[in-house]
């Protein structure tokens, strides 16, 4: 019985594109606010050691289950997986899973929307006369005061969602897919610009021994869990992003290899990000921990303190802008093409219904951040518990099942194994990762992961 296919948006037009799109979806802000300055605090070179360990074999199995999965069903990640359960006669239950991911694509997306417009807000205020060799009290309060100004905030996250919501609502094919190929390649061109100011200007050999050097006695359990935590975020699994990508994947082509690339330019362009940053704030002889205080505090600081800072800084923040904007576009992906292919909406509706929800959500958590706001419950926003809720508990949750589903309830022949040995071999190691490795792995990121968040 061969698996009914739903009519799919188009394809990919080639490899390159799929790795162009999926990029531009896994790296993030954390790649340069958080996973480099983990790994600098935490061991260096053994740190990253131990993340890329955990990245190829627990997170990249999960990865490639999600494509294979998406690229069988042709659809989007809700209908994939209820085509797999008639095919495999299990329950239809299993459906909630992707709507479940499809749920914490769009949390994620409100709170990205409102960092990104952090982002957008910085742009003009780098060259602005006060910020020339600013003090590190200054850019604090420059920060504390566009916190403290909810309109400022929602105008710039507004401008960004929109920007967002217009990208999406573009076809696949004529528009997505051709804007992609171009906008990773300026991304890529931006960074090696700022690369190149930081190892001019900046501590680049302080950077270098923070990231590389392998210091083992630093690494610690807490180092290990932690490299563990941002493998599992890198891939950017259980949103459904990935698999609504992958439903574009063109045929005959290595799954597998493709997502292996992916893994290894993600982590390459995480490394000269990171390289840049941790140069840069070494060269102020600061001591930043991750968080978004590396980006609105120890970066405009730097930036405000070094010469040409104000042009290289627009271009960082342009380029972190981008970055916001291609994982947005794509966590919405998943919810657009449910509504296209379940509701026959056009793209532009459906991208309005979901920006809608992403729009509400992040216009709360902009008002939670006020001190005196009624959004706030035990000293923390809104914001804060929307954080907790979509990266923390239900991202590892919505992982963790699918894992399930993947590993030990579709059936061998929707992989597409062919009969040669090297492919029975590599099989059987991809699925014994995925059944016996990926599940204590992610459930130890949701229990770790939410017991530290709530501390």
């Amino acid at each position: 019985m061969a698996l009914k296919k739903r009519k799919v948006q188009g394809i990919w037009a080639s490899r390159w594109t799929f790795l162009a799109a999926a990029t531009a979806l896994v790296l993030g802000l954390g790649d340069f606010w958080r996973t480099p300055f983990e790994a600098s605090n935490r061991g260096g070179g053994a740190y990253l050691l131990v993340y890329c360990s955990f990245l190829l074999l627990v997170m990249l199995p999960v990865a490639v289950a999600e494509v294979r999965i998406a690229v069988r069903g042709r659809a989007n990640p809700v209908h994939s997986v209820d085509q797999l359960t008639h095919f495999a006669k299990v329950s239809r239950h299993w459906v909630i899973v992707p709507q479940m991911a499809a749920a914490v694509a769009l949390l994620l997306a409100a709170n990205y929307c409102v960092v990104a417009g952090w982002l957008l807000a910085y742009i003009p205020k780098l060259p602005a006369e006060h910020m020339d060799a600013a003090s590190l009290e200054t850019v604090a309060d420059a920060f504390d005061l566009l916190l403290a100004s909810p309109e400022e905030m929602r105008f710039w996250q507004r401008l960004f969602l929109a920007v967002a919501v217009g990208f999406s609502a573009i076809s696949v094919i004529k528009g997505m897919a051709v804007a992609l190929r171009v906008l990773l390649p300026i991304m890529v061109i931006a960074l090696l610009f700022v690369v190149y100011y930081s190892y001019e200007l900046g501590d680049f050999g302080g950077g270098l021994r923070s990231l590389f050097y392998f210091r083992w006695a630093e690494l610690g359990w807490q180092g290990v869990f932690s490299a563990l935590r941002q493998a599992f975020y890198t891939l950017s699994i259980a949103t459904g992003a990935l698999m609504a990508y992958g439903a574009y994947f063109p045929s005959g082509r290595s799954i597998s290899r493709q997502l292996f690339s992916l893994a290894v330019l993600d982590t390459g362009l995480m490394l000269l990000g990171g390289l840049a940053l941790l140069a840069l704030v070494l060269d102020q002889h600061m001591v930043v921990g991750p968080g978004p205080s590396v980006l609105f505090v120890a970066l405009p600081y730097t930036f405000a303190n070094l010469a040409f800072g104000d042009v290289f800084g627009v271009m960082m923040y342009m380029l972190l802008a981008m970055l916001a904007l291609t994982t947005v576009v794509a966590l919405l992906e998943p919810v657009i093409a449910y509504l296209v292919e379940r509701w026959r909406l056009t793209r532009w509706a459906a991208a309005l219904c979901a920006g809608s929800v992403v729009l509400v959500l992040g216009d709360l958590s902009i008002s939670s951040l006020a001190p005196d706001s009624q959004l706030r419950w035990a000293g923390r926003s809104l914001m804060e518990y929307i954080d907790i809720l979509s990266a923390h508990v239900l991202l590892p949750l919505v992982a963790f099942c699918f894992v399930m589903f993947a590993a030990w309830r579709v059936p061998r022949q929707v992989y597409g194994v062919r009969d040669r040995w090297i492919d029975n071999s590599f099989f059987w190691l991809w699925r014994a990762l995925l059944r016996y490795i990926a599940p204590p792995a992610l459930l130890a990121v949701l229990v770790m992961g939410l017991y530290q968040r709530l501390l």
